[in-house]
């Protein structure tokens, strides 16, 4: 900015003009004849970065390295940012008056922009500005005893409003931003929590199938550990208020318990067994005297959570879910052990929930977010509360008002699974996983190398109608979108448009679109948007199918000439098909709610929420008969839909995992391969011929902690 004084850098703290706004970057203000309005320093950032370079083109990656040094985010984050600013502005994205869109390149402030020599006063700002008469004089005594009382009232509102607004937005921005690696072992660093005192963090070594549990000094110089490579996984360890005794889960792959180590004596007891099979990720209150986890009554029921009075009595059931619902997992106690933060849907589908630890009747949503979800922790007692999900556009670490249900992006891509020490210390696993596609020819065995190697994650692979090309899922570049790749060439991005996530991409059969859903990524605390499109491959332009409504979870063009696609429910989908060119006259077909499904040689087959059997169903007349194979519970997405055949996982009775043929005319596993899928999303996509199949492949992950005081 040609006429502003700078101070280091692109920064500023002086106040400057925008068309007819004075902008006070210091106090983060947008002052007008209409008023003053406050924004958060991240906008404030933004607009006098653009406001650095009036008229001149600001491109997208200069903003993202500018107005976010040393934290990786991506363009959905900027673009979110960008029409909040607009939205503070009074701005129009269509006919902008401030900031203009460049499609691919970037923004451009075409405001005038200019100095200002002082900062204004408030009152100078008044449309109806008028005389003040000079006050009469008083005696000393009463202007005295009037500032003693506005700075009594002053205190107690700067108090009350501390409370009222929570924590320091910026301040844990910045918080983040310094934060550095705790450890960094070649194994696996899993489920930190900080000790009463905040001078050391327990977590989880893991290496293969066997874990052990570490209590490092925050400082590194000491470790402890507790167990060795005895064929044990041991996982989530919780100090007790003592500081030290620790309970943590524990498993030799039968049999399971949350166990009370004295970190001291190494004495070992037994809190719970395995009766109800409780998950890895559990709970105690800070008090020590109360135990949350998430377990199963009866198989084929949801996982729910159960509270039980350490030394006082059976487990309690807390929550449960209705069918279709999912799963309540990955509870944490409030600091004062009255309520629970817990995660509620299925793996790729999780909400945020709160319930008070005795009243079932009291369990609620704390927010609208929904997607993959890994772990939460509370900032106080009512909130608000700090959770790992990738419900903005990738993982990363948000912040929650359970009292308002807002969301919104604190940062630290790639984290799961926080804990905060006494001092406002965080600590949190830093993830990183790659998923690469393997093709497997049934005559000559698994190829060598992936297909177009990644070091991020791609998923959901489909051959076109001529088995030339595949589509695909992947955040390659940063973000979730569609690709498109013959085998003998390179993949191309066909999904564009900012504020939104692609996914679950379907040929037509043409072979001239993608069907696919896209989420918008609206503003925080808004309800779910999941559309249907229609994406053209030579192009990328994007029809919206409008007529299936706004909560869409998967489109796919059947071979008798219509569309079927499958509306949310809960964690579930009801199937709904029309003809291709009469979407409005759709029909709820009379199937029960299914968790996916999958269209193809003039069948649909379909998976159900808690059942482990595969149905199939005849296109024509939806006869149904359920298949001699069983799909479980966290290999649901691990089959794929040939036109004779059924291709899944299985695993061997060593629970080696293993890629079979089911073929519909036989009934039978007809022959299996050595190439087991795994990943999240679905993993297998067969050839039209049924010569080929494409696989999905997750590698080991990378998991180390981080620490940030």
């Amino acid at each position: 900015m040609h006429d502003l004084p700078k101070t280091s850098g692109w920064r500023r703290e002086a106040p400057f003009r925008v068309g007819d706004l004075d902008v006070l970057p210091t106090s983060g203000e947008l002052r007008s004849r209409r008023g003053t309005q406050r924004v958060r320093p991240l906008l404030m950032d933004i607009l006098v970065r653009l406001a650095a370079e009036p008229g001149e083109v600001v491109r997208r990656e200069t903003l993202l390295e500018d107005v976010w040094p040393r934290r990786m985010v991506n363009d959905e984050v900027l673009s979110r940012a960008i029409a909040e600013l607009r939205t503070a502005l009074g701005d129009d994205a269509r006919g902008a008056r401030y900031i203009e869109t460049l499609p691919k390149l970037g923004y451009r402030l075409v405001a005038p922009v200019g100095e200002l020599t002082a900062e204004p006063a408030p009152a100078q700002l008044s449309a109806a500005n008028e005389a003040i008469p000079p006050a009469p004089k008083r005696s000393w005594v009463a202007p005295v005893v009037a500032l003693s009382m506005a700075v009594v009232v002053l205190a107690m509102a700067t108090a009350w409003l501390a409370r009222s607004r929570g924590p320091d937005v910026a301040a844990l921005e910045a918080q983040l931003k310094t934060a550095r690696p705790f450890t960094s072992d070649p194994a696996l660093e899993m489920t930190p929590r900080f000790s009463p005192d905040g001078k050391r963090v327990a977590f989880a070594l893991v290496e293969g199938d066997d874990s052990r549990i570490v209590v490092q000094d925050v400082d590194g110089s000491k470790r402890q550990f507790v167990g060795g490579l005895e064929g044990y996984g041991r996982l989530n360890a919780v100090f007790f208020p003592d500081g030290r005794t620790i309970a943590y889960w524990k498993s030799d792959g039968k049999e399971c318990a949350i166990v009370r180590h004295d970190l001291e004596t190494g004495n070992e007891d037994k809190l719970l067994d395995c009766a109800l099979k409780p998950r890895g990720r559990f709970d105690l209150s800070r008090d020590g005297r109360w135990l949350v986890f998430a377990g199963e009554e009866r198989p084929q029921f949801p996982v729910g959570l159960w509270v039980m009075e350490i030394g006082g009595g059976a487990p309690v059931r807390l929550t449960k879910t209705e069918p279709g619902q999912g799963e309540d997992v990955q509870p944490r106690f409030s600091p004062d052990g009255e309520r629970i933060v817990f995660f509620r849907g299925s793996n790729t589908g999780r909400t945020p929930w709160i319930v008070e630890r005795g009243d079932p009747s009291s369990a609620r949503p704390a927010a609208k977010m929904e997607g993959m979800a890994y772990g939460a922790v509370w900032l106080g007692a009512r909130g608000p509360i700090i959770a790992s999900g990738d419900w903005l556009g990738f993982r990363a670490l948000n912040l929650i008002d359970p009292q308002t249900g807002e969301a919104r992006l604190l940062g630290a891509r790639g984290a799961r699974f926080p804990d905060v020490g006494p001092n406002g210390e965080l600590v949190f696993e830093n993830a990183t996983f790659t998923c690469n596609l393997w093709m497997l020819d049934r005559a000559k065995g698994l190829q060598k190398e992936p297909l177009w190697k990644t070091t991020r994650y791609s998923t959901q692979p489909e051959f076109s109608p001529d088995g030339r090309s595949i589509t695909f899922g992947s955040n390659r570049d940063g973000f979730d979108a569609i690709y498109v790749a013959p085998f003998d060439g390179e993949p191309r991005r066909i999904s564009f448009g900012e504020g939104f996530r692609y996914g679950s991409p379907h040929w037509s059969r043409d072979g001239r679109s993608i069907y696919a859903t896209r989420q918008k990524l609206i503003a925080p605390g808004g309800a779910p948007i999941q559309e249907a499109v229609r994406i053209a491959v030579d192009g990328g332009a994007v029809e919206l199918l409008s007529s299936l409504g706004q909560k869409v979870s998967d489109v796919m063009e059947g071979d008798d000439g219509r569309l079927y696609w499958g509306e949310v429910a809960t964690n579930s989908m009801r199937v709904s098909r029309a003809p291709l060119g009469e979407l409005k006259r759709a029909e709820r077909l009379p199937l029960p709610l299914v968790s996916l499904f999958q269209v193809a040689g003039g069948r649909i087959v379909f998976t159900q929420p808690q059942l482990s059997s595969l149905t199939s169903c005849r296109l024509d007349t939806l006869a149904c008969e359920p298949l001699a194979v069983e799909i479980r519970d966290f290999e649901s997405h691990h089959w794929g839909l040939g036109p004779r055949s059924l291709f899944m996982r299985v695993r061997t009775t060593e629970g080696k995992p293993r890629l079979a043929r089911y073929d519909f005319a036989t009934r039978k596993l007809e022959e299996s391969w050595d190439a087991g899928p795994s990943g999240a999303g679905t993993s297998i996509a067969v050839s039209p011929d049924e010569s080929r199949v494409v696989i999905t492949h997750e590698e080991p992950p990378a998991i180390d902690l981080m620490i940030a005081r």
